[in-house]
């Protein structure tokens, strides 16, 4: 008889809680790719009624009875955006979605991490994989390192001597000076070097 309240209190009306996320409810982007030094953003999302849970960036488990072996970063209830050294993580409740954000990317960073809902000791993690690729720093030459000028050719520096008969010589002070193009000479065209300005002063 002491039974009956108990089964009456329990199907009484109430709030229910949030289900656990189940396998494939959180999606990633598969695989990202950045520049050593530099850094990159990895946005995965989940499904309704999961946003307050806390969303993680993890190395996975070498173990069959853990999602992670370690998290990098992870946000609570309380502290949907977090930051933590050269990493942060920001839950976006209102689109479903967080954001993990590594900064001055090292070799270390790369591999296949987890990004993730932690559900609790008893249920699965909901997570997607990710692999991060690093790439070498990317270098791009300026014009001062090419030597380009304003207008798109090359100039090199010429000297100029008067031998004892009076005659000049013009002395390039590179062997492989490269001859200048205006922007708009159609391919194929030879280009001409720049020694006018040393004439001019004869």
């Amino acid at each position: 008889m002491q039974l009956l309240p108990l089964l009456a209190w329990a199907l009484l009306p109430g709030k229910a809680a949030p289900e656990p996320p189940t396998a494939g409810a959180v999606t990633g982007p598969g695989s990202v790719r950045g520049f050593l030094g530099g850094s990159l953003s990895v946005t995965c999302t989940y499904e309704p009624g999961w946003e307050k849970f806390p969303k993680f960036w993890c190395i996975p488990s070498t173990t069959l009875f853990y999602t992670c072996g370690k998290d990098v970063i992870i946000t609570s209830e309380s502290q949907p955006e977090v930051l933590r050294g050269r990493f942060s993580i920001r839950d976006s409740r209102t689109h479903r979605s967080f954001t993990v954000t590594v900064d001055g990317l090292s070799k270390e960073d790369e591999g296949t991490f987890l990004c993730g809902v932690r559900t609790g000791r008893l249920s699965r993690d909901g997570t997607a994989d990710v692999k991060v690729v690093v790439l070498p720093a990317e270098v791009t030459p300026t014009s001062r390192d090419w030597g380009q000028t304003a207008g798109g050719g090359f100039t090199p520096s010429v000297t100029g001597t008067r031998g004892p008969s009076g005659a000049l010589s013009i002395h390039p002070s590179s062997a492989s000076a490269t001859p200048t193009l205006p922007p708009d000479a159609p391919q194929g065209t030879r280009g001409t070097f720049r020694y006018f300005p040393v004439l001019a002063g004869l």
